[in-house]
């Protein structure tokens, strides 16, 4: 641990996708994946090997260059298609019924999962990774868990999107807005403990345009906050907000208890300090918003910290403080942290392909631990850091620098993931739904909080509810989230 630690404050040289290519021996995981392959290829005499692939839109800048690099090493080529992660998911469990197999794999967030391996549309890997022996070492043992549904290899992730929240280190290194802050509140200014602690921040350094505060002109507005608040993604911050596990053993929802009402109001609280269309936004407004200097902070996928100190047009390059989640106070006793696993980007084998077996080889490959740190080192990447030979990288030091890795490694002990069953995204779609009506004041946290357990409950039944407990459970106890019955 010594020998990480001090891996993160040794100032390496920049990133160059030539000069960090995998050398013979030099990963045997990637190496074996690219000799399988090869062999895979020749033993069944294939000609003009071609596997496809439903990419993730996000990655579609990225992904090229490790394209080429395979089939320069293997002869095989990979075609890919981007698609919105909205539109994701519909499309694979399309894919159940019409069984086209026009892709070999897909890339999508692992919540996917439940609902692909129940429909079977997506293919366990357990016998390919016999074969080709992937190393999983080093990684959270929550990531661990997503690649596996009820007891089955599903996928191999490449992504440490677990929430954290990030602020202006610019505004609060000012000298005159540390007094002010302190004059006001009490306090030091920096990483807050607690979410109340980050919205009291958010108040504070909310700016309208034109205002002269702490020695600087505004000419446009400071938001004090970003946050995802929109429908598919409200849910996906809502974890560090509850600070526990959604269901009871019997699933029965805890939505209506007093820790389900403190999270809502909470959730909902510090909206009025983020911009006026938020809660239409997604990544491609988040993003660049961050990275024009017209937020104070923002919480959001470990991504957008690389993001805004890679990209050219990024007024905050360099002025950014990473910070661990802030613990929330909704539970009984103690502050709490939960970083939720946001999305965490994943590899599946389609079960209707024409060559899973190579589609495995490449999945393989990209996320071996050599291959997948130069993806997180990718300058147009969206891929995070989330496992421990990431760490010492340089193109990864350079692109997101010691403290945030330091920070992003603290972060991932208090990782949980999502819910993670069959109708994941009907069970999100209730709670985002109502999370928006409480947000545009349409209904109070109460009446929310009563309207979500009715609906849950109607999922839950919908599937099955003795299978959707046995799945739960399971889950629980393999460490999925952080929490325990």
């Amino acid at each position: 641990m010594k020998r990480l630690l001090f891996l993160v404050f040794v100032i390496f040289f920049g990133y160059s996708l030539a000069t960090f290519k995998v050398q013979a021996g030099s990963d045997p995981v990637a190496d074996r994946a690219v000799s399988l392959a090869k062999k895979y290829v020749k033993d069944n005499n294939i000609k003009n090997p071609k596997i496809n692939m439903l990419l993730n839109s996000l990655f579609r800048n990225a992904m090229p260059d490790f394209v080429a690099e395979w089939k320069g090493l293997t002869g095989i080529d990979v075609k890919t298609e981007p698609l919105g992660y909205t539109d994701i998911p519909s499309k694979i469990m399309g894919e159940a019924v019409a069984k086209t197999g026009a892709f070999d794999m897909f890339n999508d967030f692992p919540y996917t999962q439940p609902d692909a391996a129940g429909a079977q549309v997506i293919r366990p890997l357990d016998d390919f990774a016999a074969k080709g022996k992937p190393d999983f070492s080093g990684i959270p043992g929550a990531f661990l868990a997503q690649q596996r549904y009820n007891g089955k290899l599903y996928s191999m992730v490449l992504d440490g999107d677990h929430i954290m929240l990030v602020l202006r280190k610019d505004i609060v290194e000012n000298p005159k807005a540390r007094a002010a802050f302190k004059s006001k509140t009490g306090k030091d200014l920096g990483c807050p403990e607690t979410m109340a602690d980050w919205e009291e921040q958010a108040k504070f350094f909310h700016t309208k345009a034109g205002q002269t505060r702490w020695g600087v002109k505004f000419e446009k507005p400071l938001y004090g906050a970003m946050a995802y608040r929109s429908v598919n993604f409200s849910h996906r911050h809502f974890p560090a907000y509850f600070g526990g596990l959604l269901f009871d053993r019997d699933m029965k929802p805890r939505i209506s208890t007093r820790q389900g009402i403190k999270a809502i109001k909470a959730f909902a609280s510090i909206v009025k300090y983020m911009p006026e269309d938020i809660q239409g936004w997604g990544t491609p407004q988040i993003y660049p918003f961050w990275g024009s200097g017209q937020a104070y902070s923002v919480m959001s996928f470990p991504s957008i910290f690389g993001y805004a100190n890679a990209n050219p047009k990024s007024t905050v390059k360099g002025k950014q403080i990473p910070c661990v989640i802030p613990a929330t106070t909704a539970p009984d006793g103690p502050p709490v942290r939960r970083a939720a696993e946001a999305a965490g980007t994943g590899y599946m084998v389609n079960a209707h392909g024409k060559n899973p077996e190579l589609a495995y080889y490449f999945i393989q490959w990209l996320t071996s631990p050599s291959v997948g740190s130069r993806a997180i080192a990718h300058p147009k990447g969206f891929w995070d850091p989330y496992r421990t030979q990431n760490i010492g990288h340089p193109g990864i030091l350079k692109k997101f620098g010691p403290e945030f890795l330091k920070a992003t490694m603290e972060n991932a002990k208090y990782t949980t993931s999502l819910l993670y069953i069959e109708g994941h995204y009907e069970y999100m779609k209730v709670l985002d739904n109502n999370l928006a009506d409480v947000m545009n004041n349409n209904l109070t946290a109460e009446q929310a909080a009563a309207k979500i357990e009715k609906g849950w409950n109607r999922v839950t039944e919908d599937i099955g509810r003795d299978n959707q407990i046995e799945v739960w459970r399971k889950g629980v106890n393999d460490g999925l989230y952080v929490d325990k019955f």
